[in-house]
């Protein structure tokens, strides 16, 4: 009994550290993705802004906005929106999945399944665990990639590009080799009425975009009270205004408040006590609903906002207050009343402040650009260059990144030297690996040879059990053909 599974167990082993040792691979170019308007339904009326994807065969397409609170790639069911046709639903949601039109779709039992840690699932949700297909942009494909089909007819369902600390996402670019690592960089765009588009890298960042010197920053720890990765302490919040000198929403007596850095969501969430100052300050007339202006009545003022380490952004008026805008028949966001205008925060002053999470969200990132390693357990920051993307983005390699990322580097590639050190350690790793095979080659002959013996007055009953030796290495691996060992050896855990 020991003889028949300490074969297979070694192999598994080696088989587990193989994938690992060819993980990262220094000379595979980065995934660069861009964010921007994306035509999500069939009849080619439903826009959404996001970072296209296509999942299935053929492919189904989809427009999602980063989350660095989701660890698995979540999109929504056909049935929510009742077909393909009901393009306002299907812009609304980024597109919607239909399995039945995929011939590679797997479903999956959710512990046998090759995803992430599962995200937090809402009561009233409904989650499809499977493995798809999954085509990106310009470049990529990745067989076996693992999805949550999400549908919640009541709250909506959560459908994102997983950026979290454990994400499915990032782990299966870099093992398919379709990004050099983990390490990403984001600029959000601009959804302003002068809109440009923004870009995802992975695998590096586009020093284009880059305006100074990266500001570096610890990660956050994950809680109930901050549930995010991506931390920072907001010092204080002012508005400003020709005839309003540095009004502040936090008292002068606060020792600031932890904000979570969330792309997926595009307003500012701040606490119930600074947005009613900021109604204070503004004149705000509360019979128009959600924090709305009339357009001969809108304020004209700005929001700076200032972290604790000094690192302060200004979100100046013409993007603090939009015309009134959503989603139109077809489900693209258009202004829907121009004689409004809209600000950008959450309106909240009735909630406690105990109960709500500051957010700064894409609004914030429109003018930041994220240099995000969490293999170090840091993220960077530094404004967001203005205007039309350049021609030629610069975008720069991150292999095996180190604790001295220090801003643009305009020569091309970065971590060359890492790489060195990579192969150097690759090729120990092989020779190790080399012996492990060939203790696993020595002992699953063996336990052949064993079978045979018992087996040869039973030939013809039992040939069938002669053919069944296991095949590692072989394409039945299933659900999916992408494992994510680091499943097998992560030892992070979200509290």
């Amino acid at each position: 009994m020991a003889v028949g599974w300490v074969p297979s167990l070694l192999c598994v082993v080696s088989w587990a550290l193989h994938v690992n040792a060819v993980s990262v691979d220094c000379s595979v170019a980065p995934l660069s993705l861009s964010w921007s308007n994306i035509t999500v339904s069939a009849n080619g009326l439903a826009v959404t802004r996001g970072i296209e994807i296509g999942i299935g065969t053929p492919n189904q397409i989809f427009s999602l906005r980063p989350s660095t609170t989701l660890n698995n790639t979540r999109i929504a069911n056909v049935l929510d929106c009742g077909s393909q046709t009901n393009t306002s639903c299907v812009g609304g949601k980024g597109g919607v999945f239909d399995s039945s039109k995929s011939s590679t779709f797997v479903v999956s039992l959710k512990n046998r399944w090759n995803g992430s840690a599962a995200d937090t699932e809402a009561a009233t949700g409904a989650y499809v665990y499977f493995n798809d297909v999954i085509d990106f942009q310009a470049n990529g494909t990745v067989r076996g990639y693992p999805l949550v089909q999400n549908s919640d007819l009541i709250s909506g369902p959560e459908a994102g590009l997983p950026l979290g600390q454990n994400s499915s996402f990032l782990a299966a670019v870099t093992q398919a080799k379709v990004a050099p690592s983990s390490v990403w960089g984001l600029d959000a765009g601009d959804r302003s009425l002068s809109p440009r588009d923004g870009k995802l890298v992975v695998g590096g960042y586009d020093a284009s975009r880059i305006e100074g010197n990266l500001k570096t920053f610890p990660l956050g720890t994950w809680t109930n009270q901050q549930p995010c990765p991506l931390q920072v302490k907001v010092a204080q919040v002012s508005y400003t205004s020709p005839n309003i000198s540095n009004a502040f929403l936090l008292p002068l007596t606060s020792d600031g408040v932890i904000a979570c850095i969330e792309p997926q969501q595009q307003r500012f969430t701040f606490l119930p006590s600074m947005v009613n100052n900021f109604t204070d300050i503004t004149g705000y007339n509360s019979s128009y609903p959600g924090l709305t202006f009339p357009a001969v009545s809108r304020p004209n003022g700005a929001l700076q906002i200032t972290l604790d380490n000094g690192y302060t952004t200004t979100i100046p008026n013409d993007h603090l207050f939009t015309p009134q805008r959503g989603s139109d028949e077809n489900g693209q966001y258009v202004v829907t009343n121009s004689s409004i205008f809209e600000t950008g925060m959450v309106y909240n002053p009735y909630e406690d402040d105990a109960e709500v999470q500051l957010i700064l969200g894409g609004l914030y990132l429109t003018y930041n650009y994220l240099v995000v390693d969490y293999d170090y357990s840091q993220f960077q920051m530094a404004q967001t260059v203005q205007g039309a993307e350049a021609s030629n983005p610069e975008i720069v390699t991150v292999c095996e990144p180190n604790h001295t990322t220090a801003g643009p580097n305009t020569s091309g590639t970065r971590g060359s030297s890492r790489a060195a050190a990579i192969g150097g350690g690759t090729a120990g790793g092989v020779v190790g690996l080399a012996a492990i095979a060939a203790l696993c080659y020595f002992l699953i002959r063996k336990r052949r040879r064993d079978h045979q013996r018992q087996d040869q007055k039973g030939a013809q009953q039992n040939s069938s059990s002669m053919a069944m030796t296991p095949e590692l290495f072989s394409d039945e691996r299933r659900p999916s053909e992408l494992a994510l060992v680091r499943h097998l050896f992560s030892t992070q855990q979200l509290s």
